[in-house]
């Protein structure tokens, strides 16, 4: 309720505005009025009938009130009060809605009048633009186009053709063109019987040749200027004129008038490229034999054959008619149809091989595009003026080639490789224009987009000079200065004494510095196809395709010019590697210099999913990746075995072992009678100190450690010892009559792992304390040497 309020409260404050201002004043309130209609929104939008009687009578009155004052201005004898209610009438439709569309009838018959009165071209150029903004509004309501449009279109036709055929400023033409062509696929049939007024406007504005030196009785009076403006909105609307035709026929006209425009620009090509012997042969028509025959002073067209076309004269006139009508072959092959249709791409393709198969003769006379036939009959000032048009020519032959490459798409995929022939081609012979460079990169992008990836290397390479131009359209312009000149003193010195001649004083002011001065700053459109075309480079090109030398410069105009798609392309499609196992350089660490807090190259610095390998490398490492699998389970349970084989020893050996079990045995065991050695007990530990009896200490069992491994012959085996050693121990007995002693235990020796368990075949029997001689142990450790781990033994004996 209280948005309702405010936005009636608005409305009260514009009516009063309006109709307090004078009249010759309101013009320049009403930007600001026509701004404050946008909160009226919901107000102008609404059903006066819903709502509280007392809230929809009052927005009901405040409504009705606006609306008569538009009505009364509308009707205004001043210019400035018709113009401000043409303004007002259209700013309230597009904030109104239904509502007010259904009530607009009045406005729309005042508009319609106003179209005859002599007003300035500015009032009547609005009021066509109210109207046709009306209509297309109605469009979503059959009931107001029965009520509003269909009984008021046919009369704003009448007048906008009437007023288009005097003598009007190119915008109010340009307006009433571009109208006709957002109105007439919708009406075609209101517009099918305007025809014959229709046809010869357009005929006249499509394709326009300005320059023709026929005189004023030759050619059609001009009744309206010609501007690129008002041929490109007339080629749109003549395009739509198979629209019109009878249900079921706008298929059909479609393809005549398709077929009737190549074949125009054919006719047209036949006169404009007389200067020379084409080596191009038709596959689609017949091949002129115009230059068999004598030619005239002047290349002209003057029979009037080309469907209305009107006729033309001289070498610039033929080439504005000419491109234009490629042009116009573009907007058939870009503009919507009503219906399906059937599209010949092979007389299109005919038509621009034709265009660009003849190029300016290159200067050097080694060069292949030099060999260009030339007609004698034809005068040398035709043939260069026939080299400085040719280039407009082919950009309108290539701007045809992106029309039919991004409408037809899949289709045309096996004339890439065609196409990017006929473009090298085009540009060896033209780079210097810089309207052709652009063309170029535009077309090349394209179809590098769609197939680069399946273009073979010897098409790869014929893109090279296309590359390295378009790295130094985006690099900046290096001056390059001259070699310094001596002074008259220096050269003197030097001995190049020279005769001297008069300075100029003003190129010394040419010796200082100045800012950069780039040549193709002032195209835009040369830089953003250049700036388009170099990612598209690096990333639908296989990498092994571009050299080293090429690759090297795209990474260099892509880091100087700080561009940030050409940089990740060029690290997300890194060059093959020429070393085995070493990765090609990369310009990541300047990209991420460069762009620290772009999201993109974030991602590409810290990625969050794992490497996903493509072919052949799958199954390897997904085999490989289950043998390591395998292997490290396998580790892990044989170290959890050993683990728990290891807690258990140590437990039974805390519990039952230590101290106990070998009391038991000591105190049980008699004299021994027999020695039997169980090699288990090898493996024993004694333990120095703890449980242990004096016999104990005096018994010479050896002490095992806990690294013998199994797999080799046992030091304490009872085999035969080597000689050396055996005499070494001899010698020692001698000298020493005393009993070799036991192994001394360690204090901290290291628990060993290994327990006497009850698998040993036999228990050794310990003597008593003071049973045993010492003979016994001489004899029994005759062949035993003491051994200290971490020492030789030869060493020590010696």
């Amino acid at each position: 309720m209280a948005s309702s309020t405010a936005e009636l409260a608005t409305l009260r404050a514009l009516t009063f505005r309006i109709s307090s201002t004078p009249t010759s004043q309101l013009p320049q309130h009403v930007p600001a009025i026509a701004a404050s209609l946008t909160n009226c929104r919901t107000l102008l939008s609404s059903t006066q009938s819903s709502g509280a009687k007392a809230s929809s009578s009052e927005a009901s009155v405040a409504i009705h009130k606006f609306r008569t004052l538009l009505s009364t201005l509308l009707q205004d004898r001043t210019i400035q009060g018709r113009w401000s209610a043409i303004v007002l009438i259209k700013a309230s439709v597009e904030v109104g809605g239904w509502e007010t569309l259904q009530k607009c009838l009045p406005w729309v018959r005042g508009l319609l009048g106003f179209l005859t009165k002599p007003d300035p071209p500015a009032s009547k150029k609005l009021c066509i633009i109210t109207l046709t903004r009306i209509f297309l509004l109605t469009r979503e309501y059959p009931t107001l186009i029965r009520e509003i449009t269909t009984p008021s279109l046919p009369t704003f036709v009448q007048s906008s053709l009437q007023i288009a055929s005097s003598r009007v400023p190119a915008s109010v033409l340009q307006t009433i063109l571009e109208s006709f062509s957002r109105l007439l696929p919708r009406h075609p049939t209101i517009f099918r019987s305007y025809l014959k007024q229709l046809m010869p406007l357009l005929e006249r504005l499509v394709a326009p040749t300005p320059s023709s030196k026929l005189s004023r009785e030759q050619e059609p009076e001009a009744k309206f200027g010609i501007t690129s403006e008002v041929t490109a909105a007339a080629r749109q609307l003549y395009v739509q004129i198979p629209c019109c035709a009878p249900k079921g026929a706008s298929s059909e006209d479609w393809g005549k008038a398709l077929k009737t425009a190549i074949s125009n620009a054919h006719r047209t090509a036949d006169r404009v490229f007389r200067a020379v012997l084409e080596d191009w042969q038709s596959t689609t028509r017949e091949t002129s034999t115009l230059n068999g025959h004598t030619l005239d002073d002047e290349v002209q067209d003057l029979e009037i054959v080309n469907k209305g076309l009107p006729p033309w004269s001289g070498i610039y006139a033929g080439s504005e008619r000419l491109t234009s009508l490629l042009l116009l072959v573009k907007g058939y092959l870009e503009s919507p149809t009503a219906n399906s249709v059937y599209l010949n791409i092979g007389t299109i393709m005919d038509l621009i091989t034709r265009m660009l198969s003849l190029t300016v003769p290159a200067s050097s006379g080694k060069s292949f595009q030099n060999t260009v036939r030339l007609n004698s009959q034809v005068s040398k000032e035709e043939r260069e003026h026939l080299w400085m048009l040719l280039p407009d020519v082919h950009v309108a032959a290539i701007e045809v080639l992106l029309t039919l490459s991004s409408r037809s798409l899949e289709s045309t995929l096996a004339l890439d490789s065609l196409i990017i022939d006929q473009v090298v081609w085009v540009f060896g012979a033209e780079k210097d224009n810089a309207h052709v460079r652009t063309a170029c990169y535009l077309i090349i992008a394209t179809v590098l987009e769609r197939s680069g990836r399946t273009l073979p290397k010897s098409t790869i390479d014929s893109l090279v000079p296309i590359s390295r131009t378009c790295c130094e359209d985006l690099l900046p312009f290096e001056v390059s200065a001259g070699p310094a000149k001596q002074t008259p003193g220096q050269a003197k010195a030097s001995g190049n004494s020279q005769p001297q001649t008069t300075a100029n004083a003003d190129t010394f002011l040419n010796s200082f510095p100045k800012g950069i001065n780039d040549p193709t700053a002032n195209f835009a459109g040369l830089k953003g196809a250049a700036h388009n075309l170099l990612p598209v480079l690096l990333t639908n090109i296989r990498a092994q395709y571009i050299s080293d030398s090429l690759r090297a410069r795209l990474d260099r105009a892509a880091i100087i010019s700080q561009h940030k798609d050409a940089m990740l392309a060029s690290v997300l499609n890194p060059p093959p590697s020429k070393k085995f196992g070493k990765p090609a350089a990369s310009i990541l660490p300047l990209m991420a210099r460069s762009f620290p807090l772009d999201k993109d190259v974030e991602g590409v610095l810290r990625p969050r999913m794992p490497v996903i390998r493509l072919g052949g490398q799958d199954l390897e490492m997904e085999d490989e990746a289950e043998e390591e699998a395998n292997e490290e389970e396998d580790e892990s349970e044989d170290m959890v075995a050993d683990t728990e084989v290891e807690q258990e020893y140590m437990e039974r050996e805390d519990e039952s072992f230590v101290g106990h079990e070998l009391d038991t045995l000591l105190e049980s065991a008699g004299p021994p009678k027999t020695l039997v050695k169980d090699f288990a007990m090898r493996n024993a530990t004694t333990l120095d100190g703890v449980g242990s009896t004096p016999s104990s200490q005096n018994q010479s069992v050896p002490e095992p450690t806990q690294f013998i491994d199994t797999g080799k012959r046992s030091i304490y085996n009872e085999a035969t010892l080597s000689p050396s050693k055996r005499v070494k121990i001899d010698q020692e007995e001698q000298r020493t009559a005393q009993p070799v002693q036991p192994l001394p235990t360690l204090a901290a020796a290291p628990k060993s792992y290994f327990t006497a368990t009850d698998t040993a075949s036999v228990v050794p029997e310990l003597p008593q304390p003071g049973a045993a001689e010492l003979g016994d142990a001489d004899s029994d450790m005759d062949d035993i040497v003491p051994l200290v781990f971490g020492q030789d033994t030869d060493d020590e004996s010696e």
